[in-house]
């Protein structure tokens, strides 16, 4: 497999996109209308068989959290990440009001420079009402995978196309 080979293909898909402009126009049954979607649902299904294909070989071949800067500003990104559940939402709540205590001490003059209101509201750069967030507890060096069940990382490939058409 080649980039032009891929090339080929999006034309071939570009054709198939004017071919598709026409169809609509006509007069079709909903029967035929019908399979004509179900091969496209199968093409589709067969592309990310590819492209999952070739994701997860990158993902394999690169490095860390890899960025890769490609023409017309586009990027390919490797990162890491895992599945967690079964939070210790109690626990993780009383250490993140713990530093963030801490941190709302004024050095020098040992004054408390934030309200328990505000502390309060300050929680929610750590947490989201669906899930915790995972870089802000990072930060404060909270290692969330301490607070829940976590599963083998997983290597995610991220295409970010910027001006790439």
């Amino acid at each position: 497999m080649t980039p032009d080979d891929v090339r080929a293909l999006r034309m071939e898909i570009a054709a198939l996109d004017v071919k598709l402009a026409r169809y609509t126009q006509d007069d079709h049954s909903v029967e035929e209308s019908a399979e004509l979607l179900l091969e496209l649902n199968l093409a589709k299904r067969d592309m990310s068989f590819l492209y999952d294909g070739l994701s997860s070989w990158l993902g394999g071949a690169m490095d860390g959290n890899q960025i890769l800067g490609l023409r017309d500003m586009a990027t390919v990104e490797r990162k890491m990440s895992a599945s967690r559940s079964g939070w210790k939402h109690k626990a993780l709540v009383r250490d993140v009001m713990d530093r963030i205590e801490q941190s709302s001490v004024d050095m020098d003059t040992g004054e408390v420079v934030l309200s328990p209101s505000e502390m309060g509201i300050k929680i929610l750069e750590y947490l989201q009402p669906s899930y915790w967030r995972v870089g802000a507890l990072n930060k404060i060096g909270l290692n969330p995978d301490n607070y829940c069940e976590s599963s083998q990382p997983k290597v995610s490939v991220i295409v970010r196309r910027g001006n790439a058409e």
